[in-house]
């Protein structure tokens, strides 16, 4: 089947070229491939024996013009006459797109052509495949030799679905590019079909454009602000009253070692009671500072912050 590849804009699809051993299949893509641009072709690779007999298939992938805005690469395979090759025939249909029946037109090979006819029908029902739903062309070859059948003949024995016939003679080129391009067009045609079937709401070959409309509204369209950051919730202990520092207030904080608290007595005057004392502090030479902390009511969490500052002279002279 052919392969669709959207990122390379192309399209893959196989025609294979069946027929009786000696018909011409191979010398036909010979033709095709000293005939063709060779920008246009890739490699020719052929396989036989010493008779000239294909023994595998020959690879030519051909690419042709855009169709609708897609390359189109043909891949172009023949398979081996010979009876004892079945299974690589068999093999060589796998997801064919077209088929060219090579027919040799000598009245000798009657038999042979109804044979390979039959043996393509039966192939082709091993995937399934119905050989009235594939494109096909039927070539005639062998018409510059003598004693062969006439159009007519060959008609009325093997072309009874009256599809396209091209009487042709590989070795010479006559009819042979006439038989490939009326096979490429079926191909593309019923990929066409195909794809219309498959979804007639839609070309792939044409992508979707921003209305005008549209682009308005992504110009004028407001962008939604981010969320605000909540703020970090409140740790610090709650017993406690953080005083304002004064921004000319360069001392370094401190720690209150921790203390008994005292407790007030029932039915006895409250005192205030040192609950807490800081680390004295050296003001200057002459002053020290020594924070405490004085417990005021009858609660005793309620502590008032008190800086005792004295002279060390005036200390030095009472204690004297």
């Amino acid at each position: 089947m052919a392969i669709f590849n959207y990122k390379k804009r192309e399209i893959s699809a196989k025609i294979v070229y069946y027929g009786p051993a000696l018909c011409g299949k191979t010398t036909n893509v010979q033709q095709i491939h000293q005939k063709l641009n060779p920008r246009q072709r890739g490699d020719l690779v052929s396989l036989a024996t010493d008779a000239d007999r294909t023994l595998f298939f020959d690879f030519l992938p051909i690419e042709l013009e855009n169709v609708g805005g897609f390359k189109t690469r043909f891949q172009i395979y023949t398979v081996p006459g010979q009876v004892y090759y079945n299974s690589t025939r068999k093999a060589v249909l796998t997801g064919v797109d077209g088929v060219i029946f090579v027919a040799d037109s000598q009245i000798s090979m009657e038999q042979e052509n109804l044979e390979s006819l039959n043996n393509l029908i039966e192939n082709l029902k091993y995937y399934n495949r119905d050989i009235t739903q594939i494109p096909m062309i039927m070539q005639y070859n062998k018409q510059d030799l003598d004693e062969i059948m006439s159009l007519e003949q060959l008609d009325a024995l093997l072309n009874q679905r009256k599809l396209p016939s091209f009487a042709a003679s590989a070795v010479t080129g006559d009819g042979v590019l006439q038989t490939l391009t009326a096979c490429c067009k079926q191909v593309l045609n019923d990929l066409k079909r195909k794809s219309v079937r498959a979804d007639p709401g839609s070309s792939p070959q044409k992508p979707s454009k921003t209305t005008d409309a549209q682009k308005t509204l992504n110009k004028t369209a407001t962008p939604t602000p981010p969320p605000r950051p909540q703020s970090a919730p409140d740790i610090r202990p709650q017993n406690i009253t953080e005083e304002p520092t004064s921004q000319t207030d360069k001392r370094p904080p401190f720690a209150f070692p921790e203390t008994n608290q005292a407790q007030p007595t029932s039915g006895e005057p409250f005192k205030p009671t040192i609950a807490q004392v800081g680390k004295a502090r050296l003001i200057n030479p002459q002053t020290i500072s020594l924070p405490i902390r004085l417990a005021t009511d009858n609660d005793p969490n309620k502590l008032l912050s008190v800086d005792i500052t004295f002279s060390i002279n005036n200390f030095i002279q009472t204690n004297l």
